[in-house]
This record gives structure tokens, sequence and C-alpha cells, in this order.
């Protein structure tokens, strides 16, 4: 859109500050006695460089208005303005007088200086049918141009307005485009005509008569607003948006603006473009030919586009490439350039930018007007342009910074965030411009001055700031860059975060400064960390910043920083209200009060709260919405099967299968469950500070857990199991409830056990085995998922040595279940009489050993298969909790000399409270001479084998075994549950758990027909024949329901690779070093573990000075409390206990798991801790 002309050189910066400086000492409206020369404004020593334009002759004089006259309507200009009448009925009788008295003067009051004023107040304040009146005595002169502007908008009807027209509306724009038509070229020169002829034309095409475009298009910067006190007049949606005009003005439009261009040819049009006064037209009748006739008009050579641009293409050396060079650094002929850049087809305008553009960058980017027409052409570069030209502009930066051209660098961002360009280059640039140093970087980016004047006034200090338009420029750049996000907004953010106290309330008492404050607060990317921080330190400057004229803004914006972060919401708050005397007494203060709604937070808190949660009374959640949404999506559904069921039809419809009502189904679920995800992403940024965000609920609640005692839980949830199905929309309810209610392991802060969040191939893994909802218990059932489960097996076995011909895994339900197995293939293996026969008819008396810091599966197992828990003998462990063999061995020959029989030992990788690693090797040689059956627990630490580094050290010997357990879905974020039991040889797991199934198991049969029983063999013979490769899989386990959980490991493992696998692990292994580091080196922690730990589990009391109380119950009721209080900050660990000194906090690492997390889990561990002590 066109703008008022406003030359751009150092010496017109100089001319305008001195202009300034006097119109804000003098007043502000003066007359002028050389009007009539306005045109002629150049710079000193030069010549005006267009045609002048003959006028329509002397401008006819319409008389005086005498002193009494002068002085009555002053006093009505005065009363009116004050606007201080009882009633309407009083104004519009005081109007009637005024209009009376001004009757046949009205062309005098118009061109009066004293009384002008209150020809703009009456038509403000007039009827329709007033102001058609006016508009009649008008007609024929050349009435003072400011008057004819406010007569220009249509009038808006008011009731009770006489209907009789003598002259509609419509006419008396038409009568006025006619009689302005023979002096249309006259009246482009004229300082003030050309200002009603721009008005005029906008109206006539239907443009908005307010919006920023215009606003600076029809009228002057130093134009003076008539306002009327205590009224504000109503800005009509006709005046801002397009409006609907008759026929025939688009008719007179079209004719005007063929009539002006048909009387100037090429080089009269070059000649107006630098006019001062003739250039804003030539930008509108420009863009108004583009808008009324399309890209199209730019081929008609009879076109003003063409005229002015007559050779296509216009490329360099042409005539139109001069001229278009030649304007690109007049200050008042870039304009037009813009307007041709910016409206030009596309075929032209690639032309220009190739030709005229492209191959001077830097040096269009550097002058102060070519870089206004630079940043139109930016506007419209397609990806690969703009790409070059970041390219070409970026080692320019700091160049461009120190000539203030930052408005080039801000559409560079602003378009490459459109395009998808990247900006890191620009963030590197923008630097090493600004500089290293974070707080510097802000301070010199947005030219705050730390000594600046408190004692001065608020309209002096904002008159200095405006002399500096380079400094709003560079808040621009900033907030930008913060709309960005990445590493661009961490340049203006960590700069923020850097500042000291002083400086940031200089920031945000400063105009440019404040705006970018805010920004920073309101804008999304890294954000939540970036608030989590800053937002206690400006809480603490509430009072001062609330009664400011300028930081009042930033205060009203804390609310929207505190989003989440209620504890901080609720502080400010409480300062508020503590200086609510002050705040009432000042405008800014009553406005922060207002919008902080402290009336309610003073009277009705809980209402206040309400709103602080995100639950405004009466205002419906995102997922109530939601369910309004799915419920408006079935209801069609729902009705037709109502329908069936009335009419006797089939009610399949309702049980929620096929392929349309899962869809639907998945679909209503998926936008709970991201969002549930999401809550655990975005909370992870403020986890460093020891503070999970608040998130809304039915009680205290972070995005990891809302918690409350089993039986309160058990009231709110109130589960039953409904006669008639509740369909989608009660569907819906259950999973947000549970959702709700449920502990979000997504979340950083869950720490707690041995497992954690899955991750998108494990969701995806889930969803797969749901849909196929098959049985992996014989072949023909589950074909592929089979073969994967034996192939998955097999790669697991070989990681850890397992590589035999018939070495090879099965799944298993658990940890549990894997060792239950193992114990079961032990047995029967070496005792296979006991497969039939059972322990209780043998005289032998069967011992199993495990480690004292085993799992108690062991024990359990002991109980279900008949051994007894007496059975089970715990083996002493070291101090650092491994196995001690030599005390292996002394067991082992003790229960040889009791007469008992041992044959099971099971030895552990990774126990489950510090996670040591038995020794394998040296316990897999104590077996081999007793022939006992070594098993691993490996169900932990299992999956450190991914990791060869850490592998050799901790599963040296895992060759040697007899079977070993494994639980992906622990330390590999499988989901729950993925467990495999792992053996030397499955032909041993074949022979233990086989039984005759003729029903379910058919592989024999079909051997048998296979080869025709040719053999020579019996049948009974050919049953006891050992296979070569067993593909129904229930043969192997106790198991004959089998979900085919071998898939997610498949698919994950797939999905990651062995190398990434490797990479998060040994990850989480660095993570619970750091993590066992800051608690040995703080002085109020006691670690337990060893530095670095041996697993993930890292274990330690609070004890203030490194120092625990001597009673080991009190030492456990500490940690109990304080393990209780840190789950409302967004962090659940567990605790446990191995020595008299009572029970100690046990935090688990994982493979996601942050090293901010971990220093924020001590800082709220110390927190609590002191408050419990």
């Amino acid at each position: 859109m066109p703008k008022e002309h406003k030359k751009r050189g150092r010496r017109e910066e100089k001319k305008r500050k001195r202009e300034e400086e006097e119109a804000y000492n003098g007043s502000k409206r003066q007359k002028s006695n050389e009007a009539e020369d306005v045109d002629l404004i150049v710079d000193e020593g030069q010549q005006a460089d267009y045609i002048p334009i003959a006028g329509p002759g002397k401008i006819p004089f319409y008389g005086l208005l005498d002193e009494e006259e002068q002085e009555y309507f002053k006093r009505a200009d005065s009363m009116l303005e004050l606007n201080q009448f009882d009633n309407a009925q009083e104004r519009d009788l005081f109007l009637a007088n005024v209009y009376k008295e001004a009757h046949g003067k009205e062309l005098k009051i118009a061109n009066s200086q004293s009384c002008s004023r209150l020809m703009e107040r009456l038509i403000l304040m007039s009827t329709p049918d007033q102001l058609k009146a006016l508009f009649e005595k008008f007609k024929g002169h050349k009435a003072a141009p400011i008057v004819s502007e406010e007569l220009a908008a249509p009038p808006k009807p008011q009731l009770g307005a006489s209907t009789k027209e003598t002259t509609t509306a419509e006419q008396l724009f038409l009568n006025t485009s006619k009689e302005l038509e023979e002096n249309l070229g006259y009246l482009m020169t004229d300082q003030f005509a050309s200002h009603t002829l721009r008005v005029l034309f906008v109206v006539l095409s239907g443009r908005p008569l307010v919006d920023a475009n215009t606003t600076s298009l029809l009228q002057s910067k130093k134009k003076e607003h008539i306002t009327i006190t205590s009224r504000e007049a109503p800005v009509s949606s006709a005046s801002t948006s397009t409006r609907t005009v008759p026929g025939s003005f688009q008719d007179a439009l079209n004719h005007m603006m063929e009539a002006i261009v048909a009387d100037l040819d090429t080089t009269s049009l070059r000649a107006l473009a630098p006019h001062p006064v003739a250039n804003p037209l030539l930008q509108l009748l420009l863009d108004l030919e583009f808008r009324q006739s399309g890209k199209s008009k730019a081929k008609d050579t009879s076109s003003l586009f063409r005229k002015l641009l007559p050779d296509d293409p216009p490329e360099e050396g042409t005539d139109s490439a001069s001229f278009f060079n030649g304007m690109l650094y007049d200050p008042i002929g870039s304009r037009l350039c813009e307007v041709l850049v910016t409206n030009s087809p596309g075929k032209t305008f690639k032309v220009l930018y190739q030709s005229l553009l492209r191959d001077k960058l830097q040096n269009l980017a550097k002058n102060e007007t070519a870089s206004y027409v630079l940043i139109k052409a930016l506007e419209r570069l397609n990806k690969e342009d703009l790409e070059q030209a970041v390219d070409e502009l970026c080692p320019h930066v700091e160049l461009l910074v120190r000539r203030s051209r930052t408005s080039v660098i801000k559409c560079l961002i602003e378009r490459c965030l459109v395009r998808g360009v990247d900006t890191a280059p620009l963030a590197a640039s923008l630097e090493q411009a600004y500089g290293q140093v974070p707080a510097e970087r802000v301070k010199k980016m947005l030219k705050l001055d730390t000594t600046h004047n408190e004692d001065m006034s608020d309209e002096r200090r904002k008159h200095i700031e405006n002399q500096d338009p380079s400094k709003a420029h560079a808040s621009l750049l900033a907030q930008s860059m913060l709309e960005a996000a990445g590493p661009l907004g961490r340049l203006v953010t960590e700069g923020i975060l850097d500042l000291d106290l002083p400086s940031l309330l200089q920031m945000a008492k400063d105009r440019s400064g404040a705006h970018v404050l805010q920004k920073s607060l309101a804008c999304s990317g890294d954000t939540i960390r970036y608030r989590r921080i800053i937002m206690p330190r400006l809480a603490d400057m509430t009072e001062d910043l609330a009664t400011h004229p300028v930081a009042s803004h930033v205060v009203d914006k804390f609310w929207d920083g505190t989003e989440g972060l209620v504890f901080i919401r609720q502080k400010i708050a409480e300062r508020l209200l503590r200086s609510e005397t002050t705040l009432r007494e000042s405008i800014p203060g009553r406005a922060v009060w207002r919008n902080w709604r402290m009336d309610n937070y003073k009277t009705r808190r809980s209402d206040w709260m309400a709103e602080d949660k995100g639950r405004i009374p009466g205002m419906k959640t995102g997922i109530e919405l939601a369910r309004e949404r799915y419920a408006a999506q079935t209801s069609g559904q729902k009705s037709k099967r109502g329908g069936a069921r009335k009419g006797g039809g089939k009610m399949s419809s309702n049980l929620g299968t096929g392929a349309n009502a899962t869809f639907a189904l998945l679909n209503a679920v998926q936008e709970l469950l991201i969002p549930f995800i999401r809550a655990a992403d975005e909370d992870a940024t403020a986890k460093e500070t020891g503070h999970g965000l608040s998130q809304a609920g039915g009680g205290p609640r972070t995005a990891l857990v809302e918690h409350h005692k089993p039986q309160k839980l058990s009231q709110i949830l109130n589960p039953q199991l409904p006669d008639i199905g509740v369909g989608q929309d009660g569907f819906i309810h259950l999973v947000e409830k549970v959702l709700q209610y449920s502990v979000n392991t997504w979340d950083q802060g869950f720490m707690q056990k041995l497992y954690a969040s899955t991750d998108a191939p494990g969701v995806a893994s889930e969803l797969i085995l749901s849909v196929l909802n098959t049985n992996v218990h014989v072949y023909d059932a589950s074909p592929a998922l089979t073969v994967i489960e034996k192939a998955t097996g097999r790669a697991l076995a070989s990681l850890f040595g397992l590589t035999g011909p018939h070495a090879g895994g099965i799944s298993v339900q658990g940890g549990s279940a894997s060792n239950t197995t193992s114990i079961v293939i032990a047995r029967n293996t070496l005792f296979p009489e006991t497969k039939t026969k059972g322990i209780s008819s043998s005289s032998r008396s069967f011992i199993l050993f495990t480690s004292a810091h085993g799992h108690y599966s062991i024990e359990k197992a002991a109980q279900m298969l008949g051994f007894g828990s007496e059975a089970v003998w715990p083996v002493d462990t070291d101090a650092s909790g491994q196995m001690d063999p030599s005390a292996l061995e002394t067991l082992i020959q003790k229960a040889t000399d009791e007469g008992k029989t041992p044959f099971y030992v099971n030895a552990t990788a990774g126990t489950t409270v510090l996670g040591s690693y038995d020794p394998i090797r040296a316990i897999s040689k104590i077996c081999r001479a007793h022939k006992l059956w070594l098993h691993v627990d490996a169900s932990w630490g299992g999956p450190v084998i991914f990791s060869p580094q850490l592998a050799e050290e901790k599963l040296k010997g895992t060759h040697l075994v007899d079977s070993i357990a494994v639980n992906p879905h622990k330390m590999l974020g499988v989901p729950v549950t993925c467990s495999f039991l792992l053996g030397a040889d499955l032909r041993q797991f074949h022979r233990a758990n086989t039984l005759p199934a003729s029903y379910l198991f058919h592989s024999e049969e079909e051997e048998d027909e296979g080869d025709g029983g040719g053999d020579g063999k019996t049948k009974q013979q050919r049953q006891q024949k050992q296979p070569s490769e067993i593909y129904d899989l229930a043969d192997l386990t106790l198991q004959c329901g089998r979900r085919g959980d071998a898939l997610k490991l498949y698919l994950c493992w797939s999905y990651h690779g062995t190398q990434g696998y490797r990479t998060q692990i040994e990850h989480a292994f660095d993570t619970a070093a750091y993590f066992a580091s800051l608690v040995e080196q703080h002085e109020d922690l006691v670690l337990v573990s060893s530095n670095p730990p041996p697993c993930l589990q890292v274990c330690f009391f609070y004890g203030p000075g490194g120092k625990l109380k001597g009673d080991g119950e009190v030492n456990s009721k500490v940690t109990r409390r304080i393990v209780g209080e840190i789950v409302m900050r967004g962090f659940m660990v567990d605790y446990a206990g191995v020595d008299g000194r009572g029970k100690f906090l046990r935090v688990v690492v994982n493979r996601e798991t942050r090293r901010g997390t971990v220093e924020g889990l001590v800082k709220a561990v110390v927190e609590v801790g002191r408050g419990v002590w």
C-alpha cells in the first residue's frame, strides 16, 4: 500500500529533527502563508526534476468571519469537544442551532484557520441528512481539504433520521469525481488537494478506510486528530474491511484513472515519480490498477505499469532498467519501486530481481533508502533464491547492524521461517555482530541506557526515544528472533537471563526493551525453561514495575509468563495484594490490578484459583471440547444404530468392529494420548529447577501424576461395568479419567522403577500386536510372529555368546516367569524323572542358591514348584553387593554334606537395589565343578550387552551359562511386558516342557505324513525323537496363551539399530555417573552407591553436613517423607535399605534422563529435606 512520502537522507533526517523539536515546543497547528509553493520541496541546491502542471487559476476567496462570529464558533467548538451535554437530545438541539448559525457561512468556516476544527467536529457528530446537506454546500467549490477528507467516509445511518432524500450519497460522490476530473493533473501535485483525491479514490474502489496502510496514504503524520471527550467514535466493520460499492463507483474510478494515464506519457509519469506530492498518488494508482484489473493489466501498453516500464522484460541495459535503478536510491522515488516490486507479475518480478537486484544485495541492504525496496523483494523470493540471499548477506550482518539496517535482517528471519530456510547462519552472524557475552549482547541490541534519567517525564522520554527509530527497529528484530525460536531465540533469551537485576529492571522500563521482554514470555519454543528461570527474578520486582507506565505492561504479561507455574503466579498475586493501596493510586497500577483480576483474588480466591489453573468457571476444557467434537462426528452413526434396533435390524454396527469404527476410535484416543505425552516433553525443560510444571486437575498435580490415596481415588474413578455399553463417547471419557489419574512414565521425573516410558516404535508395535490379536503358541496361527520370535531370540542369545547350533530364546510373561521357567528346565533336565513323578516321590532334598541381594522371584518360584522357601539358600555378598564365590562354594559343600541335592545357582546381573553384577565367570567354574545349572537373572542389567565396553566389564562369562533372563522392557524401553529366556540349547527347553496335545501340536503328525512312516521306527519311538527345529513355541514354555511380545523388540531393535541401543545405554550410564558425582560432592547428601555406580541406580541418604541420625528408623522416616513430598515437585523415586542405617533414596536413571533432571532432583531433595530433617 502506498505510504506518505518521507525523505530518507541524512540531511532530511536533521531537518525533520529540527521541525519535530519546534513542533514539540510550539503550537501543533500553524498557518502557512506559502501553501501554494509546497510542491517545490527539494534538498538545498537541488532543482525540481519534475514537470510543473498548470492549475485551474487563482483560488477563489470566500470571505472572512467577523470577530463576533469567530467568537461564537470557537465557543461552539469548545462545547462540542468537551461533549458535556446531559443527554443526546440536548446535544442534537445544540448541533441544530450551530448549523442554523453556520447557514451560508460553511465555506468561510471551512477555510478559517481558527474555526475549521468546528467543521470537522460537526461532521463527526452530524446525522446523515446533515452531512448530505453540508456536502451539497461544498458542491462546486474547493473547500478546505481536511474537511473534505472527513466528508469522504460514507456516513453511518442513525435511528430517527429523515428518510427523505433529494440527492443520494452515491450521486454526491459521482458529482465530486466529475467536478475534479478536469483538473486531475494539477490536483495530483497540489499539497492539499492530493490528499482529498487519494481519499476519493479509496472510497470509490471499496478499499478499507481504516487500516495501517491507508492511514499513511490518506493523511500526513502532522495531521491533527480532532477528538471529542468521552466519546470514542466506533470504527465500523465497513471501515476496516473491503466494502461493497455501487458499480457506478467502479466506472467512475476507472474513468478517472484512465484520464490521468492518458494525459501523461512515459516521460511525464517518470518525472512525477520523485515528486513529493504526486508520488503517493502514483503508488495508489498502480496498486489499484493491479487490484482492479489483475496481473493481465501489465501487458496493456496503455496501463500505468507499462508506461512506467515499457520494456518487456525490463532487463539491464534497457530504458526501464535505467529508470528503476535511478529510483532505487531516491528518497521519494524508491516508494514507487516498492509498489512495482510488490505488485509486478511473477515473470516481471523475476527479471527485475535477477537483472537489477540480485547482484547488488549487499549495496542495497547497506543503503538507507534502497533497503526498503530490497525488503519488498525478499518477501517475494522462493526458497532457493532466499537461501542464496541469506548466504550473500550473512557475511555483512555486522555492518548492517552497525548502520542500523536491522529491518533487512528482520525480514530475512521472517521469510526464512515462512520458506523453511535454515536460520543457523543468521544466528551465528548476529552473535558475531552483537557479541559473545549474552548480557552485553542484549544491551547492545536494544540500546539499553543503564544511566537513564529516572527523573525525566514520560512524555519527554517518549519524545527522545522517537528521535531514534533504529531503537524501535532493533526491538522488532529481537522480537522476530524470539518468534523464530531455536538458536535465534536463544541469543535473546540467554542475554535476558544473563542481565543483572538493575539492567533487567531498566529493560522492563524501556519502551523498546519492554516489548521484547513481553514477547519472550509469550513465544513458543524453549520458553518453559526460560520462563521457569526468569519469572522468579521478575516476580521480585512486581511492586516497582506495576506502577510504571511502561513496565506495567510487562506485569500484565506475567500472567502468560506464569502459565504452568502456579506457585510463582500466586507469589506475584500476593505481592500485588500487599501493594493494593499504591496500585490504586496510579493509572498503570489500577490497570494491572484489573488485568490480574485481583478483586477476585482478594474476595473470591477459589474462582481466581480456578482461572489460575486454566479452569475458568463455565469455560470448557480442551478435552471437553474434543469429546463434543467426537460426539458430533458419531451422532449420525448412533442414530442409525438406534433405528436399526427399533426396526429389528442387525446390531453388529454397535460392536465397534471393522475399519471405520477402529479408525474413528483410534483418532479420538490419539487426541488424548499425544497431549498426555507432550505434557511430559514440556515439563522436561523445567526439571532442572527442582519444580515440575503444575497442571490443572482435581488435586495437586504435575505432568507426572495427580496423586490421591487409594480410598479417595476409588471414589473419584468409581469404576463400574454397565449393562448397556457407553459407546465411543463414554469410552473416551473413561480414557480421559485413566490418563488423568495415571503416572506419566514419559515424564523425566519418573525414576522410581527399573522401567520408564517406551518410545514411538514401541507404541506402534503394541498397536500392531493388538490389531493382529493372535496367539503365538503354534506356527499355523501365527507364522510371521513365530519366525520373528525365533530370529530375535537367536540374535539376542548370540550377543551373550550363546552361539551354538541350538542356542536361542523364547519370550515369556516377565522376569519372574523367566526365572521360574529356568528352574523347571534345570530340574527336568538334570533329573528327568521329576517331570512325570514330581519331587515328592523323590528322596532328594533339592537346594537352590541365589545372591542375598537377588530378586524375590526365585523364592516365590520355589514355593510354586513345591521346593518351599527353605530350599532357597541366600549367598553372602561383598561390600559392593556382588555374590561372593567362596561363600557359594562353602554353601554347596555344606548342602552336600547334609545329604541335600544342590542343582541350581542363580547369579544376578544388575541387582534390584544397588545394581550389582555377580562375577559370572568365577561362579560358572564352581557350577561346572559341581554339575549345577547356572542361570543368570539379567532381567535388569542384561541390556548392557549392547555396549561392548560395558559388557566386557560387567557380563564377562555369559557364554558359559545354561540360561539367561533378560527384560528389554526395562533398560531398552520396549513396551511392558517384553521378557526373554535365553538358552545355550533350546532342545533342553523342549524336552523339559513338551507334552502331547494332539488337539494343538500337529508337527509330529505332519512329519509322519511327510516321511510316510517308512523309517522302520514305531510311533512311540518317533514321538521320542528330538525335532531339529521347534516352531510350535508353546512347546518350549509353561504357557499356552502367548502374546507376540518378541515383535516389539524386533521392531524397536530394527528402528534404533544395535548402535542406537549402544548409544542410549552408554548415555544412561554416563548420566548415572554424573548424578552420583553430584550426590557425592553435595555437603548435605550421603552417597551409598559406589561412584560410578555399577548400574543405573544411585542410592543415597539426605544428611545435613554429611551426617546421619544415629537411629536407622529415624533416617528411614526422613527418607520416606522426602520421597513423598517431592512427588508434587514432579519427581517419583523409591527407597530401600541394605544395612542398619535405615532406608535411603534409590533413584533409577534411564536412557532418556537428562543431566538437568538429576540436577533438579538434587535441588528438590535438598530443599524438601531441610524442611523435614
